[in-house]
């Protein structure tokens, strides 16, 4: 492959809210696409003549919808975001050509050349997302870096990460602290609290007592 068409992905986070997804295909590789999208509240629409049963359960608690049909250039109109996960290269070279002409935004399990976007190895902690890449050249390396990354923070930095947007709401809000140099010392006292312990031995609640000391101090 010439260096010229080589696809190179921008990293990016996007509110799938806005945008509901059309998941192509009925087997596992869909269910865990469904499941991951689920984690961001997607709005997800299956389209298989055959699904496995975990997407069956899905579909009874009304958290995704289906169309029970094969794949058709059609369907793929009225939304903006496609996951192809079939293990069928005819259908997923049809969506790709699809997509193109209809302009709408494609990923295709583990076929790179045929994506305009790829998913990342990812771990969340709450609002804390670390995401890990290869530009899809290396997935399986990719996954290591992240399982290498997940011990580094553990499921603490979910009530870290909520606290320190509580604290940033705070200063972004309150037009005594629209001084860069004010801003940048509260965040820096921020840092030098140990949460772990805070919440540990006074719990999160508590914990949120901390921010407003912070503030007093400066």
């Amino acid at each position: 492959m010439e260096k010229s068409k080589i696809s190179i992905f921008y990293p990016i986070l996007i509110n799938l809210q806005r945008f509901p997804c059309l998941v192509i295909g009925g087997g596992q590789v869909a269910l865990r696409k469904v499941q991951s999208l689920l984690l961001y509240k997607a709005k997800i629409t299956i389209l298989s003549p055959k699904i496995c049963t975990p997407l069956k359960e899905l579909i009874k608690s009304n958290k995704i919808k289906i169309i029970p049909k094969s794949y058709s250039k059609e369907y793929i109109k009225i939304f903006k975001v496609i996951f192809c996960a079939t293990d069928s290269q005819k259908i997923s070279k049809q969506v790709f050509k699809d997509c193109k002409q209809e302009n709408k935004l494609l990923n295709v399990a583990d076929v790179p050349d045929l994506c305009d976007f790829i998913l990342p190895a990812v771990i969340k902690r709450g609002d804390l997302t670390i995401s890990v890449s290869s530009q899809g050249r290396a997935p399986f390396f990719a996954k290591e870096i992240k399982n290498k990354i997940d011990h580094i923070f553990p499921s603490y930095y979910e009530d870290i990460i909520d606290l320190a947007g509580n604290f940033r709401s705070i200063i972004m809000s309150d037009k005594k602290y629209n001084s860069p140099k004010l801003k940048e010392k509260a965040f820096t006292k921020f840092f030098m609290i140990d949460w772990k312990k805070v919440l540990k031995n006074d719990g999160k609640k508590k914990a949120h007592s901390y921010l407003l000391h912070i503030l007093n101090d400066l």
